[in-house]
């Protein structure tokens, strides 16, 4: 699973039933960070240039897949395979992602 930032700062969910890997790539250069982190309000907070906090209840709402259970549960135990490494803050309820950026 990917969530992408185009280059016009639009917020797409790639490859959603691919549970085994999760990142967040941009398609605009590092100098955009500003701007990226706007297009990712309730949805994501940059941690720095390398990774990212995602919501689990943006995912769970994402437009297309709320209220899909086989893919809520596919979530779900996703959650539970990153929460010995750190990668799930539940006070929070969100999901470490590692950040591609795809442009130079």
């Amino acid at each position: 699973m990917r969530i992408r930032v185009d280059r016009q700062n639009g917020v797409h969910l790639d490859e959603p039933e691919d549970f085994r890997r999760f990142s967040l790539a941009v398609e605009r250069g590092k100098p955009a960070m500003a701007d990226i982190s706007r297009a990712l309000a309730g949805i994501a907070t940059l941690e720095d240039e390398g990774s990212a906090w995602v919501s689990e209840t943006a995912l769970r709402q994402w437009p297309g897949l709320a209220g899909d259970r086989g893919w809520d549960r596919g979530l779900s135990a996703m959650i539970e395979k990153a929460r010995p490494f750190g990668w799930y803050d539940p006070a929070h309820a969100r999901i470490k992602a590692h950040v591609e950026w795809l442009a130079a």
